[in-house]
């Protein structure tokens, strides 16, 4: 994306950030929970980018997949904002339609990751 649409929702990303900050240094099983939406949504979009790949150019292999292992694989709604609802609902309140999910997701997993290596 352009500079300028980061830019829009650069105060809500920053609060954003701060906030997950200290909600995981709170509580480190809320940071894993983060790390592993985000490794269920990048597992989930591997997946579809297979299926249509498989669909658009072997359609022989799209058939097997199909009649074979769709539907046996785990794919369902991975969203962060979404884990917030059920997990911190203040949180949810505060940033729920104030930030775009894409954002939301990098940043909670940004710290997520930063509150997990920490050597504190």
């Amino acid at each position: 994306m352009s500079k300028t649409i980061k830019r829009k929702w650069k105060a809500v990303r920053q609060e954003f950030k701060r906030d997950m900050l200290i909600t995981c240094m709170a509580n480190k099983a809320f940071a894993m929970m983060i790390v592993e939406t985000y490794v269920a949504s990048k597992s989930r979009k591997h997946i579809m980018e297979i299926w249509s790949l498989l669909g658009r150019n072997h359609k022989e292999a799209y058939g097997d997949y199909c009649d074979k292992l769709m539907g046996k694989s785990l794919t369902g709604r991975n969203e962060i904002i979404r884990n917030l609802y059920f997990c911190n609902r203040e949180l949810y309140d505060k940033y729920f339609r104030k930030i775009p999910e894409c954002y939301a997701m990098g940043e909670a997993y940004g710290v997520a990751l930063k509150v997990l290596n920490s050597k504190r």
